[in-house]
């Protein structure tokens, strides 16, 4: 009897574990599960779990017990054991603290998700009751802002997703600021736009149901005027030293997926001159790349519900103003580049999927510059292909262009990058590399959501062997145009 006190009442102030319970995780129009668990009613999610779904790259340091999560331009440190969490060099509570479990780490999810929601593109929401954490930028009705300058002036949009009530107003220091009544900004991405050469600052406020943007301009805001659009809904705000009017035709493009999603671009890496890399069994990758996007198109063509276009459909040297003319004459609503990975390391394995945004790690910055340097040497008219120019990546000229890069679809392009990662998952039997960014010149060039997709590195015999077969290349296909008729059914308008 003394000996069963004693186990009850070590039990009694041992923390209590309840059974394993998934949560849903709903993203991008699918659902999936992630491992959860209960501790002194305390709900906990595998946030290694999620990294993988959505994107980002985990770093355990073991001393110490610190894992440290990268997503985008956003840091975040986590301690085992401990409520703190370092975010952007600022410190947080999180109130309860990061566990390690089967070597995951789980993180309170309740209290960690306003964290992570504050930073991320999308909207994160927990709902408690249903056990489902939803990603999605469907939540926002403010979406973006474009700063641009024209002939006659300076013409500032808001991206709005119906008509909504608003005003304009200018405040000392050349601020110029919009409020829009029952107004949700996606506050992440209306950052992104901030330009620094025709703005010294960019601020977004969310008070209840009311969002404000405010822009200080390098300009001087004397005359200036604003009337709501519609095809896309957008309120435009126009800046001018001189009397004018804007133009009442409404032709400005559409920012993000247009209402049909029904034309879609595949661009089979390389060609011609340019062999791309060459596996140890001499497979040149501009083959592969151009068996893959045959049998994509096949594809789809067959379902009817696309239009598609090749970039080339047989083995013909492109460059990269042609490839981003055909994508841009055409309208297109999806600009898809095909690709196989290279590595001077034989041993290195797996497909990655990639969209444009700075590369935030060196893998993904090499990547970039290996598919780069065909288009680089194309812009050098001494140079040939079997003479290629000695290319400094540390060019502060090079800076910029990564810099510069256009971030007009930046969120629909994740979006689209981690559909196909998810597919790629399921059909593909080789290591996921998972979803990451750089900053692709071809990418760059085209004005509609777009990825790059490096099928597998054919510096690896195992995957060399593979990318050969048809069998693979129609799983990769397959996978692909699943994606698709997912990016279809998510964003277009009936």
């Amino acid at each position: 009897m003394r000996k069963f006190l004693i186990i009850a009442f070590i039990l009694s102030v041992l923390p209590s574990f309840s059974s394993a319970s998934d949560v849903k995780l709903l993203i991008s129009g699918a659902e999936e599960k992630v491992e959860a668990f209960k501790k002194n009613d305390i709900h906990y999610v595998s946030f290694s779990e999620i990294v993988e779904l959505v994107g980002g790259t985990l770093d355990w340091k073991i001393l110490g017990h610190t894992i440290e999560f990268v997503e985008d331009t956003n840091h975040f440190s986590f301690v085992i054991g401990s409520p703190y969490i370092e975010r952007n060099d600022s410190l947080f509570n999180m109130t309860y603290p990061a566990l390690y479990k089967k070597g995951k780490l789980f993180v309170p999810t309740e209290t960690f998700i306003r964290y992570w929601d504050e930073v991320i593109l999308q909207k994160v929401i927990w709902d408690s009751e249903s056990k489902t954490i939803r990603i999605n930028s469907e939540y926002f009705n403010v979406t973006d802002i474009s700063c641009s300058k024209k002939a006659n002036g300076l013409l500032i949009e808001v991206f709005l997703t119906s008509a909504l009530a608003y005003d304009v107003f200018v405040t000392e220091g050349n601020w110029i600021n919009i409020s829009i009544r029952d107004g949700i900004m996606n506050r992440s991405q209306i950052q992104s736009r901030m330009n620094s050469r025709l703005m010294y600052k960019l601020k977004t406020h969310q008070q209840n149901t009311t969002g404000q943007v405010s822009i200080r301009l390098k300009r001087k805001v004397d005359k200036w005027h604003h009337k709501f659009q519609s095809n896309p809904p957008r309120i435009q705000i126009s800046i001018s030293d001189t009397d004018f009017e804007m133009d009442p035709i409404d032709t400005h493009p559409t920012i993000g997926p247009d209402t049909k999603i029904d034309v879609i671009v595949i661009d089979a890496g390389h060609g011609g001159r340019d062999y791309g890399a060459i596996g140890q069994k001499n497979l040149r990758e501009k083959d592969v790349s151009l068996g893959i996007a045959k049998e994509l198109a096949k594809m789809i063509r067959k379902d009817k519900q696309f239009k598609v276009i090749m970039t080339r459909d047989r083995d013909k040297t492109m460059t990269l103003e042609e490839r981003a003319k055909i994508a841009n004459e055409s309208s297109c609503d999806l600009f898809i580049s095909i690709h196989a990975n290279a590595s001077p390391k034989k041993h290195v394995r797996g497909w990655n999927v990639f969209f444009l945004a700075q590369a935030r790690n060196d893998s993904a910055r090499s990547v970039a510059q290996f598919e780069n340097s065909v288009f680089l040497r194309d812009q050098a008219p001494e140079s040939t292909i079997d003479e290629a120019p000695m290319v400094d990546y540390n060019d502060p000229i090079l800076g910029i262009i990564n810099e510069m890069i256009m971030t007009e679809f930046q969120m629909e392009s994740h979006d689209f990058a981690i559909m196909v990662d998810r597919e790629f998952r399921k059909q593909l039997k080789i290591p996921s590399r998972g979803v990451d960014q750089a900053g692709f010149f071809v990418l760059n060039k085209v004005y509609a959501p777009s990825v790059l997709l490096e099928v597998g590195f054919i510096t690896n015999k195992q995957e060399e062997k593979l990318l050969k077969t048809k069998k693979y290349q129609k799983s990769v296909a397959k996978a692909v145009y699943n994606s698709i008729k997912r990016f279809k059914s998510k964003y277009e308008s009936n």
